[in-house]
């Protein structure tokens, strides 16, 4: 299906794919491919709200008590600004830097303690001096990062941080798993799973090249990259309402709206434009997947990751 291109500016040109917008500079080199449209942001502003939810046991549902109170802090891959804007505002004697490829919006700096800026997370992080921040928060970007530039983005991270400061990683491991052992209800979700993973390795591009599944690795790159007190925080999400108690089964509630965007968003343009699927049977394989992850007695589930590191 042709891309059609709207815009001015190369930065901001969007191209149209299967009726998602997608940035064209990152399509074109590979960088996210990912959509940037009003349904994407719609999804990662109510994953952020969901992951308060899960998150109760944090600092607003914003960043682990182990953190202490951060007076400048990093987000990386802001996307939306959701999770920026609500530090800056949870605390505003905080100063939080927000950097994105990316961004689903264009930040209009209402608060003065919040600076947005658009960098390369593949390329070195140059966003401020070495030593500057107490806490730099990473969420979600595992689809915009090369396979081969973890081990360095973590170095970078590291330079960035003051002595005793902290980074907290978090992203999803993109395998879903049935808590009642019934594997055979989730065999769609699995081929989502194969073809997302071999869609992201099959670029002839350096930048193209990416990994669905990151998390077991963070703690030995942060080891490498001389963090130290390195851990992670793993937490079972169900994909829809099973759990008894109210509080999860609520969670469950969000997070099938949020998964089924999630599987849409990320796999579409990798998968069919390498020709994988073509464009009628990946959106079969999506509305099956879309059952699976409702399916109340497979009681499905998706593990959520966050991997902490502290700069001695």
């Amino acid at each position: 299906m042709a891309a059609r291109s709207t815009g001015d500016e190369d930065f901001h040109r969007k191209v149209t794919y299967c009726d998602r917008e997608y940035q064209e500079h990152s399509v074109r080199y590979e960088i996210y491919q990912v959509p940037i449209d009003a349904e994407e942001e719609t999804r990662l502003l109510e994953q952020h709200e969901m992951l308060k939810l899960i998150y109760t046991d944090w600092n607003n549902g914003l960043y682990a008590p182990i953190v202490g109170e951060p007076e400048a802090i990093l987000d990386c891959g802001f996307g939306t600004g959701a999770w920026a804007y609500d530090v800056a505002e949870y605390d505003p004697n905080c100063m939080v830097t927000a950097i994105d490829i990316c961004p689903l919006l264009a930040p209009s700096d209402q608060l003065e303690n919040i600076d947005f800026q658009i960098a390369n997370l593949n390329h070195r992080l140059d966003c401020a001096e070495p030593n500057t921040f107490d806490l730099i928060n990473s969420r979600f970007v595992a689809s915009g990062i090369a396979a081969t530039r973890w081990p360095n983005y973590f170095r970078d991270m590291h330079r960035l941080l003051k002595s005793g400061g902290w980074v907290q990683m978090t992203e999803w491991d993109l395998f879903f798993r049935s808590d009642s052992d019934n594997s055979d209800a989730l065999q769609a979700l699995h081929e989502w799973s194969r073809l997302y993973t071999e869609a992201l390795g099959s670029s002839t591009r350096p930048e193209g090249k990416k990994r669905s599944r990151v998390v077991q690795d963070f703690e030995v790159w942060m080891r490498m990259a001389g963090f130290i007190n390195v851990s992670t925080d793993v937490r079972d999400i169900p994909t829809c309402a099973w759990p008894q108690d109210a509080h999860n089964r609520s969670i469950g509630e969000a997070n099938l709206t949020n998964m089924k965007g999630l599987i849409h968003s990320l796999g579409l343009y990798p998968v069919t434009s390498r020709r994988l699927r073509e464009i009628e049977d990946f959106h079969d394989l999506i509305e099956a997947a879309y059952a699976e992850l409702s399916d109340v007695g497979a009681k499905p589930y998706i593990r959520l990751h966050t991997t902490f590191g502290m700069k001695r």
